[in-house]
């Protein structure tokens, strides 16, 4: 007993640990996220149309309210090339146009509204997306607090799909694929074609999520904390602004 007893509280302190060490890195990201932002400020109108881009840059630690980044440009030029193929301007722009046009929406949302509707399919038939998705509503439910209802609204992964565009466009401006023109120009593509889809940005979450899950067969729960931040944070991005955008004509 005595033993367990000292093997308990070593693995006590070491959760402790982990948890107050995780802490203290996220502050960090804050701190450096920030002085980012005051280094390089961009206007509220198009900080908004960031926002539609605010999971996958925090997932990267990144700040969602600019365009420029605290990033290797080889891991970035590396990591373009190997997952989507992206090597010069002409494959940003095919890989953007696609996305904005058909993206994994155009494959996937059938499945998404199988899935809702309770059909069944064998790994043969859809790989492991059944079982992401259901892993995917499930973390969403126990991390997130979301109910049931939640899902019910949400018909597309579209969010999947202008979530990376806004990124990639971003990534490209970065590594010189795309003029910064260029950038803004697909960035409030993929914004305008968000903001009708979606009533809410828990809406926008949950579509993206169910895209990771559906179309990319991934777990969602790297990126779980980024949604709890944006979602419950008072300064965060998606609680600064709406998920609908102003009317073309007033911006």
């Amino acid at each position: 007993m005595y033993i367990l007893g000292i093997i308990v509280a070593i693995v006590f302190l070491i959760i402790v640990g982990l948890i107050t060490a995780s802490k203290r890195i996220t502050k960090q990201n804050k701190k450096m996220r920030v002085e980012m932002e005051m280094a390089n400020t961009l206007s509220k109108e198009k900080q908004h149309l960031l926002a539609y881009g605010a999971n996958l840059a925090l997932y990267r630690s990144e700040s969602p309210r600019i365009l420029q980044m605290n990033v290797d440009h080889e891991t970035l030029k590396e990591g373009l090339s190997s997952y989507w193929d992206i090597s010069n301007s002409e494959e940003a722009v095919q890989t953007l146009e696609w996305l904005l046009s058909e993206g994994h929406r155009t494959n996937f949302d059938e499945l998404l509204l199988a899935l809702k509707a309770g059909q069944s399919f064998t790994e043969e038939e859809v790989g492991k997306s059944q079982e992401c998705y259901k892993s995917a509503q499930e973390a969403m439910i126990k991390k997130l607090s979301f109910m049931k209802s939640d899902f019910d609204q949400v018909n597309t992964i579209a969010a999947w799909d202008f979530e990376r565009a806004v990124n990639i466009a971003r990534w490209s401006y970065i590594l010189g694929y795309l003029t910064e023109e260029q950038a803004w120009s697909y960035i409030d593509r993929a914004a305008d074609a968000a903001s009708p889809f979606f009533q809410s940005w828990k809406d926008y979450f949950i579509s993206f999520a169910f895209g990771r899950a559906i179309a990319y067969e991934g777990d969602i729960y790297d990126i779980i904390w980024n949604g709890k931040e944006l979602l419950e944070e008072k300064d965060s991005i998606w609680n600064e602004f709406s998920i609908k955008l102003p009317v073309a004509g007033s911006r």
